[in-house]
């Protein structure tokens, strides 16, 4: 009797702890999928980090072949970042790895990344119009298509002989995802893109202050699903007919991002995440690039998700209200502060995003015992 009431008890959950477990499964996978490339975002933002240094200080020319090479070695893994996507996450849903990267690659193909770029607004498929973009660095088309694919493969590998597995299952997936992609998934980034822009460009006619409130808090969790890049060229076009305010109220995330990071650095005792907000940091400071700290922090401890929004918020509706502008294209750093104007007003905004970030973390922590103890979602052990 008493058995049968532990057994009772064990079984009954609330809908609140439902949806927190299917929003760790989620965020589980969003963050399992990135743990086995982190390193190597992480190496490659140091490798950026480390030319933007030599580039400032005069003893390497951006014209130089031996900077174009090492260039390349860095951003070689952001462009590709949908190949490298689709390994680790088919691998994680139990797909195969190998179609995975295809399917990322086929996004990225030359021809097609040759015509978007070329001015060609759509091309077609089966007499239905396709309309190009460029994939590339981009993270929400290929989470979507991952999912899809791993859902095919498994029906599968129920419905195909074993003996034909091998061949027919990677050509039947590569034939239904990639048109797939390319006719779905990727347009619904773009028009999420699009709209997000909208939003973005009215916010700003009514109210700095909003907009920057808005654009701050949010940029976090836009960068981690790679939607940041459909707001870039709106920066681009305000740059071509004088300044830009919106990576101005954006440049408040990546200062409270590596606020956290650095609190982190200090309090931890686990020797791989030191090492990993180490290599999250020095990049985020010198060249912008907080990748290591969204998927290998952020992500993955949940709380931290609301400091990065708070501290977000307020920076970049100081930075909304006091009218600071970018004058150059770059990645808000400590290195491209020059770049912004009014420079006093513009350090008072991200400061405080810095600050908050470091202090709401330091006061209030950045783990939970369920965390440590139940679910690792960076190192993918329960």
């Amino acid at each position: 009797m008493s058995n049968q009431k532990q057994d009772n008890t064990r079984e009954t959950k609330l809908p609140n702890e439902e949806n927190e477990s299917a929003l760790s499964k989620v965020l589980g996978v969003i963050s399992g999928s990135f743990a086995p490339i982190i390193g190597l975002l992480a190496g490659a933002g140091l490798l950026k980090a480390l030319l933007s240094v030599l580039s400032t200080l005069g003893w390497m020319s951006p014209e130089s072949g031996t900077y174009i090479i090492l260039s390349a070695a860095g951003d070689s893994v952001f462009y590709f970042l949908p190949v490298f996507l689709g390994i680790s996450i088919s691998t994680k849903l139990g797909a195969s790895g190998y179609v995975g990267g295809a399917i990322g690659a086929s996004i990225l193909a030359p021809d097609i990344v040759k015509l978007a770029e070329g001015g060609v607004e759509s091309i077609d498929f089966l007499g239905i119009p396709v309309l190009l973009a460029n994939y590339s660095s981009t993270v929400f088309p290929i989470f979507i298509a991952m999912f899809v694919y791993a859902g095919l493969d498994k029906l599968l590998k129920r419905t195909i002989h074993k003996d034909l597995q091998l061949f027919i299952n990677p050509m039947i997936s590569l034939v239904i995802i990639v048109p797939m992609t390319m006719l779905i998934f990727g347009p619904i980034g773009s028009m999420l893109g699009e709209g997000l822009g909208s939003l973005i460009s009215f916010l700003s006619d009514q109210s700095g202050l909003l907009a920057g409130a808005v654009l701050g808090s949010a940029w976090t969790f836009l960068t981690i699903m790679g939607l940041h890049w459909a707001v870039i060229p709106l920066a681009i076009a305000n740059l071509s007919t004088g300044t830009d305010p919106i990576i101005a109220m954006a440049a408040a995330a990546p200062f409270a991002q590596v606020g956290i990071g650095i609190v982190v650095l200090l309090k931890t005792k686990d020797k791989q995440l030191k090492a990993l907000a180490a290599s999250g940091v020095v990049p985020g400071v010198l060249a912008g690039t907080t990748e290591a700290i969204n998927y290998g922090i952020i992500l993955r401890y949940k709380r931290t998700m609301v400091y990065a929004a708070i501290a977000g918020a307020v920076g970049g509706a100081i930075n909304g209200s006091l009218g600071t502008v970018m004058n150059d294209f770059v990645l808000p750093s400590v290195l491209s502060i020059p770049a912004f104007s009014p420079i006093l007003q513009y350090l008072f905004g991200i400061g405080i995003a810095f600050a908050l970030g470091f202090v709401l973390t330091y006061l209030f922590g950045y783990e939970s015992k369920r965390t440590v103890n139940n679910y690792d979602p960076m190192y993918m052990t329960k």
